[in-house]
């Protein structure tokens, strides 16, 4: 079990799966103040491990467990929670409440999607209808849910303070030793660039000073880094729109690996992917692919409508 303590009163706790690649990737937030929140609960194979760090920070009352999204990776653990703290409040999009009372949808999809992967986060267990709250509604302890739907219809950020719990509205950020970071947007299928945009234009607004990503982290220059992924975003359209045109009639692979190409060539925020291990470089080669998927889906959505 690893805690790390990023910064006064907040604590990162890294959910390592018995995963090739997924190390130091899944992440939840324990913010230990005279309130205690925590952000995301990870899969429920990770729970046991989540809860060894509750315990470590002596943690035996949660005011208010904050879910950014309903996706296995962020809230499969949720019931398992539930469970142990029967009397703290999950909130979340209002569209994930009955999903998460029912999750047998979740977890269809989470296998359809995920395969292998979602075996190893293992199934939901439901929470119970009482516990779950509508961000939207929700106004306790200095939390200010913000909705940012993009990378799901059902993302919520929140502010507290100085920290911004991102989740994945701000894209994908990690830390590649000796050499800065890394970022990349997290689009799936359906995505919509305009939503995107204006729910990074909403976080940007509030003026946050530190940033917490779902994956994985913490970058003090809340606003910059926000900004930046707002101009990857836009960036992404233009080349992959352009690959679209030179590879007229190509889909699938060809077409992937045409666009993935070409952003590792320029965007920016991509350059460290080649100093990743092998495994890491495997897991991000397959979330690159849903994302470029995501545009893809968007740009022809767009030209069908024009």
């Amino acid at each position: 079990m690893r805690l790390i303590e990023v910064a006064p009163k907040l604590y990162l706790v890294p959910l390592d799966q018995d995963v090739p690649g997924f190390t130091s990737f899944i992440g939840a937030w324990i913010y230990k103040g005279k309130k205690t929140f925590l952000v995301d609960v990870g899969p429920a194979s990770t729970v046991p491990m989540l809860v060894k760090s509750l315990e470590t920070l002596e943690v035996r009352h949660l005011d208010a467990i904050l879910l950014t999204h309903i996706h296995i990776d962020h809230a499969g653990g949720a019931g398992d929670l539930a469970v142990l703290f029967p009397d703290t409040p999950i909130v979340c999009h209002k569209k994930g409440i009955q999903h998460l009372a029912d999750p047998s949808r979740l977890w269809e999809g989470s296998l359809k999607t995920l395969g292998q992967t979602a075996q190893a986060y293992g199934p939901f267990r439901p929470v119970p209808q009482k516990l779950l709250y509508n961000a939207g509604l929700y106004q306790d302890h200095k939390v200010i849910p913000i909705l940012t739907p993009g990378h799901a219809p059902h993302h919520v950020s929140y502010l507290l303070g100085p920290y911004l719990f991102a989740g994945e509205a701000g894209g994908v950020c990690l830390d590649i030793s000796g050499n800065g970071f890394y970022l990349r947007p997290a689009t799936p299928p359906r995505f919509f660039l305009e939503t995107s945009i204006q729910s990074i234009d909403a976080l940007i607004s509030r003026k946050p000073s530190m940033i917490c990503y779902g994956h994985f982290g913490m970058k003090e220059d809340a606003v910059s880094m926000l900004k930046t992924h707002r101009d990857q975003l836009l960036l992404w359209k233009e080349i992959v729109k352009d690959e679209i045109v030179n590879l007229q009639g190509t889909e699938g692979e060809d077409l992937f690996n045409g666009c993935l190409q070409r952003l590792l060539k320029q965007d920016p925020c991509l350059k460290n992917f080649f100093y990743m291990d092998k495994a890491v470089k495997e897991r991000e080669r397959g979330f690159l692919k849903n994302s470029i998927k995501g545009f893809t889906g968007y740009l022809q959505t767009v030209a069908d409508n024009a």
